[in-house]
């Protein structure tokens, strides 16, 4: 006769992993950066449209908006949600709700400097697929290349608001 256990078996725990990436710098002041990023519909969704796709934003109040999207990752879409926290001209909190990191928290800080702004970001990443290690490189690859994605847009969109 086979004994079976009668505990449950335990859930992988999930790890917290504090990633900063600093010093991201737009040549452009901060009111200018702001509306990009959050205002603009025709230059800043482009700079995703190769990993971002099927987005969907549903406001909730005059600052929390909850969005829905996939995300490529290596052949494959995963679909993520968010909430997104914003408080002009200061901070996005954004709350990861769905998907691989679901229950982290990402804190993206914009700092005049002069004629520049710069966008740092702190995250509290959580996640059970990744190791802390796998983590922290996953997402500063994540932070580099929507940087990357976004300079020539946001180039384009600064000298279309230049000539209005």
């Amino acid at each position: 006769m086979a004994v079976t256990s009668t505990k449950k078996r335990a859930r992988p725990r999930s790890t917290l992993v504090y990633v900063e990436d600093r010093g991201a710098v737009y040549d452009a002041p901060i009111d200018v950066v702001w509306d990009f990023f959050l205002r603009d519909e025709e230059f800043h969704s482009k700079a995703h449209r190769v990993v971002v796709r099927n987005f969907h934003a549903k406001r909730l109040s005059k600052l929390t908006t909850l969005i829905s999207y996939e995300r490529r990752q290596g052949r494959g879409w995963v679909k993520l949600s968010c909430r997104m926290t914003t408080i002009p001209p200061a901070i996005r909190v954004q709350e990861d709700l769905d998907g691989p990191y679901a229950g982290s928290i990402k804190l993206f800080l914009y700092a005049p400097r002069g004629r520049r702004t710069v966008v740092d970001v702190l995250a509290y990443m959580r996640s059970d697929k990744f190791t802390p290690k796998q983590i922290k490189a996953n997402m500063l690859r994540d932070f580099a290349r929507a940087y990357r994605d976004d300079l020539p847009w946001f180039r384009k969109y600064v000298r279309s608001v230049k000539g209005k």
